[in-house]
C-alpha cells in the first residue's frame, strides 16, 4: 500500500487496483447571526430578542423563544417551534418542514405556505 499526490491510499488486491481517500464527515455545520440560523442539522434554543427569525438549511431543530416578530424557513427536514406576536408573518418553503406556533395572547400568526408537505400547526 502507498500513497498517490493527492493523499489517496492505493492498493492491489487480487490483481484489483483499489483507490481510497480520507473522507471527513461534519455532524453539524453552519452558522448563526441573531435569530438567523443557517446550516445543517443544528440543535439550538434561540432568543430573539425582538429580532426577525429566519432559519434555512436542512435538518434542524431551532427552538426561538421570546419576542419574535416573524418567521422565514427554507430548507428541507428543519423542525422549529416558535413564539411569535399575534398577526405575525410566518413563511415557509421548502419540502418535509414543521412548524409548531404559539402567540402570546390571542390571534394567530399570518401563514405562508411553499413547497411539498411542508406543515404548520399552533401549539395549542
Amino acid at each position: 500500500m502507498s500513497l498517490n499526490k493527492f493523499g489517496c491510499k492505493v492498493s492491489m488486491i487480487a490483481g484489483l487496483l483499489v483507490f481510497s481517500a480520507p473522507i471527513s464527515v461534519a455532524a453539524q455545520s453552519g452558522t448563526r447571526d441573531g435569530a438567523s440560523v443557517n446550516g445543517v442539522d443544528q440543535t439550538l434554543t434561540i432568543d430573539c430578542e425582538g429580532r426577525p427569525a429566519a432559519v434555512s438549511g436542512s435538518d434542524n431543530r431551532i427552538t426561538f423563544v421570546g419576542d419574535c416578530p416573524s418567521l422565514t424557513l427554507n430548507g428541507v427536514d428543519n423542525q422549529v417551534t416558535i413564539s411569535l406576536r399575534a398577526g405575525a408573518p410566518l413563511k415557509v418553503s421548502g419540502v418535509d418542514n414543521v412548524v409548531i406556533w404559539r402567540v402570546n395572547g390571542k390571534g394567530r400568526p399570518k401563514v405562508s405556505i411553499q413547497g411539498v408537505d411542508n406543515q404548520v400547526r399552533s401549539a395549542q
